[in-house]
């Protein structure tokens, strides 16, 4: 208990600084495994080849990669279900 209370101006910074960068990793997660954020994305990128903004091989090479993201979205939520 004595331990804890003279530890305190240094520990409790460490453990306030390991909350928020725990909450700021789930956010950041929760953004970069957002489904319907990706399957905008797609959307989007096939409006620009609509528009004609990018080229085919352009597209192709970014949908492979948003699609790519798709599937780790997936696996991600099934995994996050899982416990």
């Amino acid at each position: 208990m004595l331990l804890q209370l003279l530890t305190a101006p240094v520990s409790a910074p460490v453990f306030g600084l390991r909350f928020v960068l725990q909450r700021l990793l789930e956010v950041a997660e929760q953004e970069l495994m957002d489904i319907d954020r990706i399957h905008e994305e797609l959307l989007l990128l096939q409006l620009r080849l609509d528009e004609g903004e990018i080229s085919e091989e352009e597209y192709l090479e970014a949908e492979a990669a948003i699609m790519q993201r798709l599937r780790e979205a997936r696996a991600y939520r099934q995994a996050q279900a899982g416990r």
